[in-house]
């Protein structure tokens, strides 16, 4: 479920089993997670980001959030 996250840890060059280690999680555990089983939570999420350096947005999320100036519609 989560492919983003897998992606970054490919890059980062972190497997399963160390990030498991970073976030004091079971291998299994953490695989229910990125698998989509289980959620992750708040403190796991910013673990995460502060890991590698990314937004929450940019980890989890597919559709990216793009913030523009004040244009009005009306």
């Amino acid at each position: 479920m989560y492919d983003k996250l897998k992606g970054i840890m490919r890059e980062a060059n972190i497997t399963q089993p160390e990030l498991a280690g970073l976030l004091e999680l079971s291998i299994s555990a953490l695989n229910q997670k990125i698998n989509g089983k289980s959620d992750f939570t708040i403190r796991e999420g910013k673990k995460l980001s502060s890991l590698f350096n990314k937004p929450l947005d940019e980890i989890f999320f597919n559709n990216p959030v793009h913030k523009t100036g004040n244009k009005s519609t009306a």
